[in-house]
């Protein structure tokens, strides 16, 4: 965000210093970013970022800065530990498409590669329904509130894909090691 926002202010000066003031009205349709898609998606993420930076000042001010940083930062850290977890068992569990640069195939790495995790809709709702991992990397601009229409709409050309359930969780743990003969996540011996 802050990239493009630096893209933006430098790209807004050289139009100010060639065409002066009056191509401050054309700005946003000149400026392509390469950190965002279209402008629209600029000022979601703007105001985005706002929101969020005005509620941590506001629950600082509520509960004290001091403790309000140590609650988001302990429930931060907890969250980001559940998702690491939840994003290493998409790409790592028995099967799993894994191949070196010659040859690699970008469907079969996004549809072999990454799984369909089923959570409860409650899990779901707190992931932004990344148990979709398949379609996310299939194209990586579907919003996250479309994967799973977008999931379910093409579900008889998703047939290869893996499934997991939570109770599979720890057994994917287990493939960590490439083994480059046969293109293959192994288990630890």
């Amino acid at each position: 965000m802050l990239l493009g926002c630096f893209g933006f202010l430098s790209h807004g000066l050289s139009q100010v210093r060639q065409g002066g003031f009056a191509a401050i009205p054309n700005l946003f349709k000149t400026y392509k970013s390469k950190h965002w898609y279209t402008t629209a998606e600029f000022w979601d993420l703007l105001f985005n970022n706002v929101g969020v930076i005005a509620l941590w000042l506001l629950m600082g001010a509520w509960l004290g800065h001091g403790r309000f940083w140590i609650s988001y930062s302990v429930v931060m850290t907890f969250s980001a530990a559940i998702f690491i977890c939840i994003f290493f068992v998409q790409h790592n569990f028995e099967g799993s498409y894994a191949h070196r640069s010659d040859g690699w195939s970008y469907d079969r790495g996004a549809i072999e590669g990454s799984s369909y995790l089923k959570m409860p809709a409650i899990f779901n709702w707190f992931s932004a329904d990344i148990g979709y991992h398949n379609i996310h990397h299939l194209s990586e601009i579907i919003p996250n509130y479309n994967l799973r229409a977008c999931h379910e709409h093409n579900a008889h050309l998703l047939r290869n894909v893996k499934v997991l359930r939570m109770g599979d969780i720890p057994s994917c743990f287990r493939y960590i090691l490439w083994n480059r003969e046969t293109n293959s996540l192994e288990v630890i011996p």
